[in-house]
């Protein structure tokens, strides 16, 4: 069988299963499975698949055929320019996630000689990374009551040699912290109402961790309300809190900000332009 082959079989399977994209998922899936980059599967296409990458091909494809995420059966995500691994566990890094990389870098250029900012979250990681590898003179504390979560971030840190930038810890949100510990709080907290759940991609519904996703039914803004709480505590004066959000709950979120005494409240929008990061700096004290 031929790579042009191999293309053309993928593709339908997925268009069958209906998966979106089928054409560049089939690409994705078999550069993968060679471990090549896309264009050169692309140029490539008259070239014969042996008989080993054939039958791991279609061990893929029957996984991505029944809407396993892509990166979860190649063990790859690429975030902020950054390739991460990951597994079922944690959530797909996604390029909206980016922002509140960008909007710690914007405000870290004040701290010419860094400080300490805190993942909350952390997942595969993939926040505090991007963050540390692009501010070298910061250290970084990840936090996930996940152990398999844990897992994954430390198997990142080893990969990005970080491992004497960034501490792990298993955790809920911030209550690990000292008070007045950290200069940056980022957290990209579930931000999924409960009546929106049944509505999103099976990718999703079907293989994403749930609770790192899906708000609390009886109290949707739980998440927001401890980590803004939390914050005010650990974070030096004039320390940021960034959280990523939905456009649904951005004025909530502003508004607890306010309630708490933060200032310099800022909303930036994703490419879509989406209200997608909120940020705020603690009070000074007295």
């Amino acid at each position: 069988m031929r790579i042009g082959d191999a293309l053309h079989q993928a593709r339908q399977q997925l268009e069958a299963a209906g998966v979106p994209d089928a054409l560049r998922e089939a690409e994705l899936l078999l550069a993968a499975c060679l471990r090549r980059e896309r264009a050169w599967v692309l140029a490539h296409r008259e070239k014969p698949l042996s008989g080993r990458n054939q039958r791991r091909l279609m061990h893929w494809l029957a996984r991505r055929v029944r809407r396993e995420p892509l990166a979860y059966i190649t063990h790859r995500r690429w975030f902020y320019g950054i390739e991460f691994y990951v597994a079922r566990g944690v959530l797909i890094p996604r390029p909206e996630t980016e922002l509140l990389v960008e909007v710690f870098l914007c405000w870290a250029r004040g701290y010419a000689n860094g400080g300490v900012l805190v993942d909350a979250g952390t997942g595969s990681g993939c926040v505090a990374a991007a963050c540390l590898l692009n501010a070298p003179c910061w250290q970084g504390i990840g936090i996930d009551r996940s152990r398999r979560a844990l897992r994954i971030a430390m198997r990142n840190r080893a990969r990005l040699g970080l491992s004497d930038r960034w501490l792990l810890l298993q955790g809920d949100w911030l209550t690990a912290l000292c008070p007045l510990s950290t200069d940056a709080v980022l957290a990209n907290p579930p931000y999924i109402l409960p009546q929106e759940w049944a509505h999103l991609e099976p990718e999703i519904t079907h293989y994403e961790p749930k609770r790192a996703l899906l708000l609390p039914r009886a109290d949707p803004l739980r998440p927001y309300r401890q980590l803004i709480r939390q914050a005010s505590v650990v974070l030096k004066p004039g320390g940021l809190l960034a959280l990523e959000t939905s456009p649904t709950l951005v004025e909530a979120v502003h508004t607890m900000l306010v309630q708490h005494g933060y200032r310099e409240i800022q909303v930036q929008a994703d490419l879509a332009g989406h209200p997608r990061v909120v940020s705020a700096l603690r009070q000074a004290i007295g």
